[in-house]
């Protein structure tokens, strides 16, 4: 099968699909983050126009080369230049768009939408208001566990300032239980006052960086973003590697790998951990409900109709 994949892939993850699908596919992967723009020192009147115009040859040439594609998945268009999205579409027999943010931070309106033969979205709120289907993110790599108890008691890495309050709330809720070997990291500029215990930093991390972390961490946070209902990648992460998580994201009890003993739901305003929930062992997820949240299990939903 011949597959058009396009995604601004800040994170990482659609390069792990990507070169899953490769495997057993032929694929055009086009990360419109990478694409080069060679017009910095052009007057500023016309770097973006000039930019807008050299990355939608550069897009272009890409698909170009690779003739028709049976099919497209877009990941976030609204994302994605119209310019290009429109290009990439038109290539393409069948389209599939994949939402991994809500319409709360990349609003599309139903028009748009209508130019898919399918759209799935991570968020089950807009999934149902919307008419979308619902889908999951999806484990992006295999662990081994190797029977460590983990580094650190806790572990998160998250970007910008406004989930900070929510952030040091846990930080207290953990020191108050004499646990205080976590480690919290916050890409952003340092907050004047912020608790001790977190790391502001400026350059994003790889996802390798990520996830060696979340090897050495017992429990996984996730604070999810104002209006997300759709779970993180954290989860997924989490889930592969054996850790438990602690979260705001009420939704996650709705998912069949639900499981209290290993996923705390808490009330940001006032968090309350537990000593037995960090103490406690964790419990396995059955495997054929494991399977399905697998980049396998992903890409056969997604594409079950090719």
């Amino acid at each position: 099968m011949k597959i058009l994949l396009v995604c601004k892939d800040i994170g990482g993850y659609a390069r792990k699909l990507a070169d899953y699908l490769m495997i057993d596919n032929d694929v055009c992967f086009i990360d419109t983050s990478a694409m080069q723009n060679s017009f910095d020192r052009a007057p500023k009147i016309l770097r973006r126009p000039l930019k807008r115009w050299a990355q939608l040859r550069q897009f272009k040439k890409s698909i170009g080369a690779s003739g028709r594609f049976d099919v497209a998945l877009i990941i976030n268009p609204a994302q994605i230049e119209p310019k290009q999205l429109t290009a990439g579409l038109n290539a393409s027999e069948r389209k599939i768009a994949y939402l991994y943010d809500s319409f709360s931070r990349w609003p599309m309106t139903r028009e748009e939408l209508a130019g898919y033969d399918e759209v799935f979205s991570f968020d089950p709120q807009n999934a149902e208001s919307y008419g979308l289907k619902k889908l999951h993110n999806f484990i992006y790599d295999d662990y081994t566990a190797d029977g460590e108890p983990g580094e650190y008691s806790a572990f998160v890495v998250m970007a910008g300032k406004d989930r900070v309050p929510a952030l040091e709330g846990l930080a207290q809720a953990f020191d108050r239980l004499g646990v205080t070997d976590y480690k919290f990291l916050v890409q952003c500029k340092p907050i004047p006052g912020a608790h001790p215990g977190i790391t502001f930093f400026e350059q994003r991390m790889s996802l390798a960086s990520v996830g060696e972390l979340v090897k050495r961490s017992r429990i996984i946070l996730d604070i999810s973003k104002p209006g997300q209902a759709g779970l993180s990648f954290r989860f997924f992460e989490a889930m592969a590697s054996r850790k438990k998580v602690i979260t705001t994201n009420k939704s996650v009890v709705d998912y069949d790998f639900y499981n209290p003993a290993n996923i705390l739901v808490i009330d940001e305003a006032n968090p309350v951990i537990p000593e037995r929930f960090i103490t406690d062992p964790y419990v396995d997820v059955p495997e054929p409900i494991y399977q399905q949240y697998t980049l396998q299990g992903w890409v056969r939903t997604v594409f079950a109709q090719q």
